[in-house]
């Protein structure tokens, strides 16, 4: 009989802890309308979000959007500055209702967080000394004697640790994306991962790396905007937002006062893959 009602009352706390989550997520748009604000995550990390060191002004195509879609939902934008370590952490504490930082959507993080639609497609590459011939492929890369850099937090360290196993892998902290091509320009390190557009800004400005993978970049993800597991009610209020965004051409308008010449993520080596989700 004790063992009876044990098990009744292991599912009722259960119940009751699922009926709960199920009801904040339901009023989590309510209480941001009844509030008058929006709280967004962001990660310094330009062109999509840059913060003044000066002045603390943020600028970026991805702020800009979220200024926009706050305004279209009537409340204020409230900026919370977090990392790729600590993004999680901060939506499931509710410091920020949603994150901007340019996330891949993997399925390690889409246990703890939800998604937006896909904003947008992006692979990886890997930065080297621009004299380095010892990798054609990721399997010459696999070696206790090879140091690769990465940031903490981010899909390129999971990558690594999941395809590159026996590398001697070091996470950098921060939200600098750009840290683990600093230690390789510095010869801390021999490779470095991070999405094809960061890589090809950061070569382009540091004559001593190049860039590997450029013709088939790994690691091929959708890149998306994310709230707290389990948020709906406000992922879709985001899905219909950046829906409008994308197919209006207003993103693109939008992107376009802070990348010259076209070069924007889906440039090179991505042209023939949608901005949006098929």
């Amino acid at each position: 009989m004790s063992v009876m009602r044990t098990l009744l009352f292991t599912l009722l706390v259960g119940t009751l802890v699922a009926f709960t989550g199920l009801a904040r997520a339901a009023g989590e748009v309510e209480a941001i309308l009844r509030q008058g604000e929006l709280k967004i995550g962001y990660i310094p990390s330009p062109p999509g979000t840059a913060k003044d060191p000066k002045t603390g002004e943020l600028t970026g195509f991805y702020v800009d959007a979220a200024r926009s879609i706050a305004e279209q939902m009537g409340v204020r934008p409230v900026f919370v500055e977090t990392t790729w370590a600590n993004f999680v952490a901060g939506l499931q504490a509710g410091q920020f209702d949603m994150s901007i930082g340019a996330t891949f959507a993997t399925v390690k993080r889409a246990t703890v967080v939800d998604f937006t639609r896909p904003i947008f497609y992006l692979g990886s590459v890997a930065v080297v000394k621009s004299d380095e011939e010892r990798f054609a492929s990721l399997a010459d890369m696999n070696k206790p004697d090879v140091r690769i850099a990465v940031v903490q937090g981010t899909a390129a360290e999971d990558f690594v640790r999941r395809t590159i196993p026996n590398a001697r892998m070091t996470s950098l902290a921060g939200g600098n994306l750009t840290a683990g091509f600093m230690e390789v320009a510095a010869g801390r390190a021999d490779a470095s991962f991070e999405d094809l557009f960061t890589a090809t800004r950061f070569t382009e400005q540091q004559p001593g790396v190049k860039m590997l993978f450029t013709d088939r970049p790994v690691n091929f993800l959708p890149i998306a905007w994310t709230v707290r597991k389990g948020n709906s009610e406000l992922q879709s209020v985001l899905n219909v937002a950046l829906d409008n965004l994308l197919t209006s051409g207003q993103w693109d308008m939008i992107a376009a006062k802070y990348i010259t010449g076209g070069r924007y993520v889906n440039e090179p080596n991505l042209r023939e893959f949608p901005k949006q989700a098929p």
